[in-house]
């Protein structure tokens, strides 16, 4: 079993660094603590993405090659030595946290300053902090071994991040499970449809299989009696399937009804909303947006629009590739009307562990934001949040209600 370098830092480094960091940052040393809880991770999980190219793995040895193991393993003597070889060490860890977050370490210090309760500028330097230690860690594990050490050591991690990661963050850095095998979908139908295509047969067949009995019935002389009785087979076969096609016809007026129900809209970029229903989320969203006034108040419930055609994984943040439809609509409309900004919420029944929900709430909201920023959305205008399994609107001790709690809904923030 590999050795997870987490728990090595916790014991090594964490415990150490908050209590000197937050003298340091004039924070208290919990909020360090909480924040080095999902800085590790972040900047492990970093790691191990970018062992998973050769290129990658070769700047990770030359980072590690760059730093003194032995000083970085006395962090009081490191405080202790004045302003110099603080900023040495936050130096060292700025270049380091580039190489690993890029453009994505001032989404991680967002993130981790609203878990913590840190300054925005405590957080940052905080992370320049904690970068060269666990990068230590990991040159002390590898000590003396080759390129392969490295990618082996780092490739046994997954898990672990996986598990100790804070809510979002894994959306944040498109961790994506750090490149686990995927996971095939086993709910596909693959059975025929039983209505449309070449349904009209299996009622044609029998009745020219009744003919031919018939017939043959007839050219042998068989008698009235037996051919009657084929006769009486064949009315009978085509009764049915004339109940058969009557029953078509109302699923064909009902289709129709539905049809009718659905939202047609051409936006100003000439895309139109395909699969929409009149009652949904993007009919709702769009007269929001041309409606006249102040934007609602948050805690107006009329205010935020559910989601109506977004499906998850049952208990993970993966969307389903049918919400694509519905996730292509609403990126059409906010390109439509670039001046609005939304609120993503993600919402949870109250069924287990109250901090999973608010993960995995979380971690759904953040996936549904980077699937519109996929989609061409600009990042800025889009602000997730997980709320668990606060603010119900249905009844949890029913399933419909729960159903209706487990949610994803927008509010217009601005317009």
């Amino acid at each position: 079993m590999s050795i997870n370098l987490l728990d090595l830092v916790k014991d090594q480094v964490s415990g150490h660094l908050a209590k000197q960091a937050s003298s340091f940052l004039g924070e208290s040393e919990s909020s360090v603590t909480s924040a080095l809880g999902g800085i590790m991770p972040a900047l492990l999980g970093s790691a191990i993405q970018k062992s998973s190219t050769a290129s990658g793995a070769q700047g990770l040895m030359d980072i590690i090659g760059k730093l003194d193991l032995g000083s970085l393993g006395n962090i009081a003597g490191l405080f202790g030595g004045g302003a110099s070889n603080v900023n040495g060490l936050l130096n060292s860890g700025g270049g380091i946290v580039d190489s690993l977050l890029g453009n994505k370490s001032g989404g991680v210090i967002d993130l981790i300053t609203g878990l913590s309760g840190m300054k925005s500028g405590s957080t940052s330097s905080l992370l320049k902090m904690a970068a060269p230690f666990l990068m230590s860690i990991i040159g002390n594990q590898i000590k003396g071994k080759g390129l392969s050490a490295l990618t082996d050591l780092l490739g046994g991690q997954k898990s672990f991040v996986n598990a100790a990661l804070p809510a979002g963050l894994g959306s944040l850095l498109n961790f994506a499970d750090l490149g686990s095998a995927p996971k095939v979908n086993t709910n596909i139908n693959t059975n025929v449809p039983s209505t449309g295509g070449n349904n009209w047969m299996k009622w044609l067949l029998p009745v020219l299989l009744g003919a031919a009995v018939l017939y043959w019935l007839s050219t042998k002389g068989c008698g009235k009696k037996a051919v009657d009785a084929t006769t009486d087979a064949i009315e009978a076969v085509d009764s049915t399937a004339t109940q058969a096609m009557d029953a078509a016809g109302a699923a064909a007026d009902s289709l129709g009804a539905a049809v009718s129900k659905l939202f047609s809209y051409k936006l100003s970029s000439g895309f139109e909303l395909v699969g929409a229903a009149a009652d949904g989320i993007e009919s709702k969203l769009i007269s929001a947006i041309e409606a006249a006034g102040p934007i609602a108040d948050k805690n107006d419930p009329m205010a935020w629009f559910n989601f109506d055609r977004l499906l998850f994984d049952t208990g993970k943040a993966t969307l389903q590739a049918s919400s694509q439809e519905q996730l292509k609509n609403i990126a059409e409309v906010l390109k439509a009307f670039p001046k609005v900004k939304l609120k993503v919420g993600g919402y949870t029944d109250n069924v287990g562990d109250p901090k999973a929900n608010l993960r995995l709430s979380t971690d759904r909201a953040f996936n549904v934001v980077a699937e519109l920023v996929k989609l061409g959305v600009e990042k800025g205008r889009l602000a997730p949040e997980g709320y668990g399994d606060k603010f119900p609107v249905g009844d949890n001790t029913t399933e419909e209600g729960r159903q209706q709690n487990r949610r994803i809904a927008v509010r217009i923030t601005e317009k």
